[in-house]
């Protein structure tokens, strides 16, 4: 990837936007500008309808593992421009993997994705309070003072933060992931036992979306880490869910505490805090749900609610008013209105046994 340098520093500023949990930014591709969702734990992908109507031509295969620890082979293909909104960088020669059609991005009108094998000659600084990407050459390193070095060999921002006393959690600092932590359930296995966290509750249910497709359903446990520190910061009870990603994600949500600088070329991490200690208490609802070709239905059921509704079932009534058609794209970006409007709602499921009443509520 060839950014023209010259003696001074090269600077860019990109202004993103927050859809449905994802960072999408604008960027000029072989002339047009697209909106992509911003992804420091993706590589470049495009959508194969992007592909189709820019003629963007397949040269070779690859092999990828997505968010949900699925393996796909995709086709290759070559972006001859791809420049920033302010045309203060231009990378030429971008290769990025196709993606099959329909895209997995529709939702969130999104051609692709933008992943840190774009930036790995650059230094990349998200501000969650701006809401901007600053790029810049590497001349300079940052001035920040805190900095994690890279954890993993390649180019892509892995750290190592403490949970707890004495336990380190290697961790993908990933925008794509939309919570403040998801913890692979190989390392929720390995530090089970070392007193790192409390379980609260256990769920049966699924349903992520990477560029392998939707996961299918699953056990995974939610979990209070007392304690999480990245560098000198303090997080304290940290809630997270387990998953099946390739790493533990430290998501976008951390951009609500602090500055993010990733200095690619010499595999550092800074995180400026706005201040030295977060409490990160909050509560969580008792079942998840989705939209499925049209209707709400029971995603993942957690503790509260075992043997009294299953994944699937279908809600039939909201606070006692029948429930209409959704669109899926719709939830996912605003989430369903007749949930917002009260901490308890009554939902009326349809369940093998019939009609049950629950009370949808955080816990």
């Amino acid at each position: 990837i060839v950014v023209p340098l010259s003696a001074q520093q090269v600077k860019s500023v990109i202004p993103y936007r927050m859809v449905g949990g994802k960072m999408i930014v604008d960027m000029t591709i072989n002339g047009q500008i697209r909106s992509f969702i911003f992804d420091t734990g993706g590589q470049m992908a495009l959508t194969g309808e992007l592909c189709e109507e820019l003629n963007i031509s397949v040269v070779d295969s690859v092999k990828v593992t997505d968010v949900n620890g699925k393996e796909v082979g995709l086709p290759r293909v070559v972006v001859s421009s791809l420049m920033t909104p302010d045309e203060r960088i231009n990378f030429s020669g971008v290769p990025a993997m196709k993606l099959s059609t329909p895209s997995p991005f529709e939702c969130f009108h999104a051609d692709g994705l933008i992943g840190s094998d774009l930036f790995k000659d650059l230094i990349v600084e998200i501000d969650g309070k701006a809401k901007t990407i600053t790029v810049t050459s590497a001349e300079k390193s940052s001035a920040v003072s805190l900095m994690l070095p890279f954890s993993g060999k390649g180019f892509m921002p892995i750290i190592t933060l403490q949970a707890g006393a004495g336990n380190s959690l290697v961790v993908l600092f990933d925008t794509g992931c939309p919570s403040f932590l998801s913890l692979k359930n190989t390392d929720y296995e390995n530090l089970r036992s070392s007193g790192a966290f409390q379980v609260m509750s256990e769920g049966v249910g699924g349903g992520s979306i990477g560029v392998g497709g939707m996961t299918e359903a699953e056990t995974s446990y939610r979990i209070e880490f007392p304690l999480l520190s990245v560098g000198p910061t303090k997080f304290k009870q940290v809630i997270a869910e387990t998953a099946t990603p390739p790493y533990t994600l430290l998501g976008v949500k951390l951009l609500e505490y602090g500055k993010v600088t990733i200095d690619y070329p010499r595999r550092r991490w800074y995180f400026e805090a706005y201040e030295q200690e977060f409490d990160m208490t909050s509560k969580h609802y008792n079942v998840n749900l989705q939209v499925k070709d049209g209707d709400l239905v029971v995603a993942t059921v957690w503790s509260a609610m075992k043997g009294v509704v299953e994944v699937g079932d279908k809600v039939v009534k909201i606070n006692g008013k029948p429930t209409g058609k959704y669109d899926f794209c719709e939830s996912i970006i605003s989430g369903i209105p007749e949930l917002k409007a009260k901490k308890k709602t009554k939902l009326t499921i349809l369940t093998k046994d019939g009609e049950k009443v629950i009370v949808y509520q955080k816990e």
